[in-house]
């Protein structure tokens, strides 16, 4: 838990007694390889920081799968749009390896809302995190190649191609495997 500590002290500014408050709402989950966090057509009712592990999340499309990000270590995760309306989300949230989860409810972050309106900096935090990552994907697929957005994937996830499968890197960049296999024999030939 440094990592959230460092968050709260450190980043947002808050103390050590709202990381305590914040802590002793918190609910821990493992979730196994291939086990989802979340469905599709269910309202997502938490966000999570990702204690260790791998996760994707995905979209379908008929019988495709079109990944739209992942999340490592000390990384927020939730369906957040789904979290925020109270609304169905259109996503699913898989883990690509075993991983630990400590999550707050909806509910439960209100109150501490409520209760104290320093967290409202903890709420931003995560807000502007989810808006920018989305953002950045967003204008990468308007703006830049596919060799392109793999590098800058590349400066994103540094280290994602010992943690996530190719086909799924793929996915993410919105390119066929084999694709990307020639995306990065072109990459090594032209060093």
């Amino acid at each position: 838990m440094e990592p959230l500590i460092a968050l709260f002290t450190k980043k947002l500014g808050l103390n050590v007694h709202h990381f305590e408050m914040f802590y002793a709402q918190l609910k821990a989950k493992k979730v196994e390889k291939k086990e989802h966090l979340i469905n599709e057509g269910s309202v997502c009712d938490f966000i999570g920081f990702l204690s260790s592990g791998t996760l994707r999340s995905y979209v379908r499309n008929n019988d495709e799968e079109f990944n739209n990000d992942f999340y490592f270590d000390n990384d927020f995760v939730s369906a957040y749009t789904s979290f925020l309306t109270r609304m169905p989300t259109n996503c699913n949230i898989e883990a690509l390896t075993d991983s630990t989860i400590h999550y707050i409810s909806h509910e439960k972050l209100n109150r501490l809302i409520e209760q104290d309106s320093a967290f409202l900096k903890l709420s931003k935090y995560i807000s502007d995190t989810y808006f920018i990552r989305k953002c950045k994907r967003e204008t990468s697929f308007l703006k830049y190649s596919a060799s392109e957005r793999l590098e800058r994937l590349y400066t994103l996830y540094p280290g994602i191609e010992q943690r996530v499968s190719q086909y799924h890197i793929a996915s993410y960049l919105g390119i066929k495997p084999e694709s990307l296999s020639r995306i990065k024999l072109l990459t090594y030939i032209n060093k």
